[in-house]
C-alpha cells in the first residue's frame, strides 16, 4: 500500500468567491500543501530533498482537478494525498476532498524533481526518480 496523508483545511472566508463556495485556485494551494506534508511525513521534506538530489524541488508539469459538491465557509474539509503512479521522471500525485466521509472533489498532479538545466539556466530539467524516493512512498 502506498503511503499517503491526510490534510485538513478549514474553509476561511477569503477562500470563497461572491457566490459563497471557495473559488477554485484554493484547491491548487491546498493540493500544494498536501502534497509537502506527504513528503514532510515520508521523512522527505522539500529542504532535505533539494539537498539530498540537487533540484530546486519538485515542479508541477501538469494539473487537474474535477468538483463533483461544492465547499462553503467554514466547512471542514479532509484532503487524502498520495502518490498514485510512478514514471521514470515524473510521479502523479492524488487528492481527493471529503466533508464527512463524502467525496467532494479530486485533483491530480504531475510533478517532476526539477533540475537546473545545464545549458538554459533559465529553465528546469527533469532527473530520473530515485529508487529511494519511490521505496518512501511504499513503491
Amino acid at each position: 500500500m502506498s503511503r499517503a496523508t491526510e490534510y485538513r483545511v478549514l474553509v476561511e472566508w477569503g477562500d470563497c468567491d461572491p457566490a459563497g463556495i471557495v473559488f477554485y485556485p484554493c484547491y491548487f494551494r491546498w493540493f500544494d500543501c498536501a502534497t509537502d506534508q506527504l513528503f514532510d511525513e515520508a521523512g522527505l521534506p522539500t529542504g532535505e530533498l533539494v539537498q539530498r538530489y540537487g533540484v530546486v524541488g519538485k515542479p508541477i508539469a501538469e494539473v487537474s482537478s474535477r468538483f463533483l459538491a461544492p465547499s462553503r465557509y467554514r466547512q471542514r474539509l479532509v484532503i487524502r494525498t498520495r502518490v498514485e503512479s510512478w514514471a521514470e521522471k515524473r510521479f502523479t500525485v492524488l487528492h481527493q476532498g471529503y466533508r464527512e466521509g463524502t467525496l467532494l472533489f479530486e485533483g491530480r498532479e504531475v510533478r517532476f524533481l526539477g533540475a537546473p538545466h545545464p545549458e538554459h539556466r533559465e529553465r528546469l530539467r527533469a532527473l530520473a526518480i530515485p529508487a529511494e524516493l519511490r521505496r518512501l512512498f511504499g513503491d
